[in-house]
């Protein structure tokens, strides 16, 4: 299932704050909202789903600048 980047920013407030941000959830809330505001800052709209975007270009700094 793709994730929007509306979809991973509230993954990563569930696991930043909802979840106390504990061990792993920690590093998955911080790595959720790294990519969501860096594909925001290149271009995407929040109903863009982020997954397939990460996948083929593995991380979201390598990710082009929408036009």
């Amino acid at each position: 299932m793709a994730v929007t980047i509306l979809e991973a920013l509230q993954n990563a407030r569930y696991n930043l704050i909802d979840n106390k941000g504990v061990g792993l959830a920690w590093m998955i809330g911080k790595e959720q909202l790294d990519n969501a505001i860096i594909l925001l800052e290149k271009g995407y709209g929040l109903y863009e789903t982020a997954d397939p975007l990460l996948e083929v270009y593995g991380e979201a700094k390598s990710v082009p600048d929408k036009d």
